[in-house]
C-alpha cells in the first residue's frame, strides 16, 4: 500500500497522469466509456481516481488565486477545483466566502463598507485587493512554518490578486488541464442567468471539454444542462437525497459530490453501477487517502494537499498495475 509521504513532497506536472491497466479501473469501480470530457457520466477517465485540488493547492498557496492553481498543477493535481461568485457588475471571480474580509485586505481598503460582500464590489474594486498576504500571516495549514513553501513563492504571494473565472479558464486552456467550477449562488440572482454566464465563458475560452460545473444550488445545474447537455454538472450535497440515482437522473447530473456524511459503501456501489462519478471532499490526511483510494465507486478526491494525495495515488496505481 502507500508508503509514508514526506510533508513537502513535490513533482513536476509533466508526469501528472500515469498509464493504467484496465484491471485497475475495474478494481476501483471507475465507470468509463469513450467521450471527450472525463467528467461526463460514463466518460473515459484519465485515471481511476482524480486528484482534485481544493481551491488550488490551498495548503501551500493562497486559495482561489492563480498562484494556487499553478502550485496545484506542479504538485500533481488532475483537476483545479475553484469557487466562483458574481461581483456587483456581473463578473465571475474566484472566491469561496460570501464576503471578502477573510482572504483579502478589503477591511483596510474599504473600512466603511462592511460586511464586504463579494456582490457589493465591482470587479475593478476587487482587483485592487491583496489576496495573498493573509496566507503569509495565518499560515492556515502550517506549511510555511514547516518549511514547505519556497522563499521565492512567499515573496510572490504578497499582493496576489483575485482572478476572474475567465482568467482561470485561460490558465486551464493554456496548460491543457481540467477544472471543477463550484458556482456559488448570489442573493437575488437568477439560476438561469448564472448558468448562462458560466456556459458563455466556457464557450469563449474553449474549455467546455475541460470543465465541470458543480453547485449546491441544483437549479443552476438544471439550467446548465438546458443550455448545453454536453457540459458536465456535479451535484454537491451534505446529505444524500432520497432515491439518489433517480434524483441525479432527473437532474441530469454526471457526478455526485457528497460530504463525509453523505455516502455509504452501498450507495457508492449503486452510483457506480449507474455510471455516476463520485468526488468526495475535503480530505487531507494520509490515512483518509489510503482508505478512500481502496473504496470502490470513488472517482475523485478533493484535497488541500494534492502533493500528498499524488504520491499515495501513484503508489496505489503501481501496486494495482503490478
Amino acid at each position: 500500500m502507500a508508503q509514508a509521504t514526506p510533508p513537502c513532497a513535490r513533482r513536476t506536472a509533466s508526469c501528472r497522469w500515469l498509464p493504467l491497466a484496465t484491471a485497475t479501473a475495474l478494481l476501483l469501480g471507475a465507470t468509463c466509456a469513450v467521450t471527450a470530457n472525463p467528467f461526463l457520466r460514463g466518460a473515459e477517465c484519465p485515471r481511476p481516481i482524480l486528484n482534485i485540488a481544493h481551491a488550488g493547492a490551498s495548503s501551500v498557496a493562497p486559495q482561489n488565486t492563480l498562484a494556487a492553481g499553478q502550485a496545484a498543477l506542479e504538485l500533481g493535481a488532475d483537476v483545479w477545483g475553484v469557487d466562483a461568485r458574481l461581483s456587483e457588475d456581473g463578473v465571475l471571480v474566484l472566491m469561496h466566502d460570501a464576503t471578502l474580509d477573510r482572504t483579502t485586505d478589503v477591511e483596510a481598503q474599504f473600512p466603511t463598507r462592511a460586511p464586504w460582500k463579494v456582490e457589493a464590489f465591482t470587479f475593478t474594486e476587487i482587483r485592487t485587493l491583496d489576496a495573498g498576504s493573509w496566507f503569509l500571516r495565518d499560515d492556515p495549514f502550517g506549511q510555511i512554518g514547516a518549511g514547505c513553501v519556497a522563499a521565492a513563492a512567499l515573496t510572490r504571494y504578497a499582493g496576489e490578486r483575485v482572478p476572474s473565472l475567465r482568467e482561470a479558464l485561460g490558465f486551464v486552456a493554456a496548460h491543457e488541464w481540467r477544472i471543477d467550477i463550484e458556482l456559488k449562488p448570489t442573493e437575488g440572482a437568477d439560476p438561469e442567468d448564472l448558468a448562462r454566464r458560466v456556459v458563455d465563458l466556457l464557450v469563449e475560452t474553449r474549455t467546455t471539454d475541460r470543465a465541470m460545473i458543480s453547485s449546491f444550488d441544483h437549479e443552476i445545474l438544471r439550467a446548465v444542462k438546458a443550455l448545453d447537455p454536453t457540459i458536465p454538472t456535479g451535484a454537491l450535497a451534505i446529505f444524500a437525497p432520497r432515491d439518489l440515482v433517480a434524483y441525479l437522473d432527473d437532474l441530469g447530473a454526471d457526478v455526485y459530490l457528497p460530504s463525509l456524511v453523505g455516502f455509504t459503501e452501498d450507495l457508492l456501489t449503486e452510483l457506480s453501477d449507474a455510471g455516476f462519478g463520485v468526488h468526495v471532499w475535503t480530505y487531507n490526511a494520509e490515512a483518509q487517502f489510503e482508505r478512500l483510494v481502496s473504496t470502490p465507486g470513488i472517482t475523485g478526491i478533493t484535497t488541500d494537499f494534492p502533493q500528498r494525495l499524488d504520491l499515495i495515488l501513484r503508489h496505489f496505481e503501481q501496486d494495482a498495475h503490478d
